[in-house]
């Protein structure tokens, strides 16, 4: 499996947020991959959270089966 190299610079950064985040480096970079990559939404019929990636138009929720409905997160 491959293994891209981080960036030696950012090494001290992502360790001093795990460690203020009591979390391992890897959830931290997982997180900030995972934010870059995908959007959150809700769908407007239940409101349950859709994760789709960034650039999508549409997307289905698969909690009430409607299609498209979605809105913006305000976080």
């Amino acid at each position: 499996m491959y293994s891209p190299k981080i960036k030696e610079q950012l090494i001290p950064v992502i360790y001093k947020r795990a460690k203020r985040e009591h979390k391992p480096m890897t959830a931290i970079i997982n997180e900030l991959i995972e934010e870059s990559l995908y959007k959150i939404y809700y769908c407007r019929n239940c409101n349950n959270q859709i994760e789709v990636e960034k650039g999508t138009k549409e997307a289905y929720c698969d909690h009430c089966q409607s299609e498209v409905y979605l809105i913006t997160s305000s976080l």
